[in-house]
């Protein structure tokens, strides 16, 4: 029997599969035989249902989280938290002595880094020695990316290096294959502002 002809049994004995995708705008599809059928509508995202309230030290006076933590006053005076850099995310609750800092970014592999990071790189750099705590919704590729730029930029690590740092103190983290990409290939030179 060829290779051909034994693909054909075998192919012949799998038992029908279905395939359920959700696409970025949350239209959800079944798939089952090469036949594409529209389910009820879902969330383009994972509803996170336990609170991550770790707040993790990166290097003197820079912090990492999940939004979790920017939200709880306990957990911020422990820290001694002066300024929050939210990235993606606005902030309902909002406490008085803690200064306020936002930039927008997707969490999208497409999503171009360089203005967002230029701005936090720069807003970290000023704040850092009143401790900054950079978060997103889950603390796991926008947050990290902002600083992990940092690290490049300041620190004069690569991207490499800077990685394994962050990851040594929040092993969750996971930038988008987009952001690594850009990460990369990031030109540290011109991203921060000299007085």
């Amino acid at each position: 029997m060829n290779l051909q002809n034994l693909i054909k049994n075998k192919s012949m004995n799998l038992r029908p599969t279905k395939t359920v995708i959700t696409d970025n705008l949350g239209r959800r599809y079944e798939v089952e035989n090469g036949i594409k059928k529209e389910l009820t509508r879902g969330l383009p995202f994972v509803i996170d249902e336990k609170p991550d309230m770790q707040i993790s030290c990166i290097i003197h006076g820079l912090f990492l989280s999940s939004q979790d933590p920017a939200v709880d006053i306990e957990i911020l005076k422990k820290y001694n938290i002066k300024h929050i850099l939210s990235i993606g995310i606005n902030l309902s609750l909002k406490f008085d002595g803690i200064k306020y800092y936002q930039c927008e970014l997707l969490d999208l592999p497409e999503s171009d880094i360089f203005l967002s990071v230029k701005t936090c790189i720069n807003i970290i750099h000023k704040n850092r020695h009143e401790n900054i705590l950079i978060h997103c919704n889950a603390g796991v590729s926008r947050s990290p990316t902002i600083v992990i730029s940092y690290l490049m930029t300041l620190e004069n690590m690569s991207y490499d290096e800077a990685y394994e740092k962050v990851k040594s103190k929040r092993n969750c983290i996971k930038p988008n294959s987009g952001f690594v990409e850009q990460l990369k290939a990031l030109n540290v030179s011109n991203l921060i502002e000299r007085d």
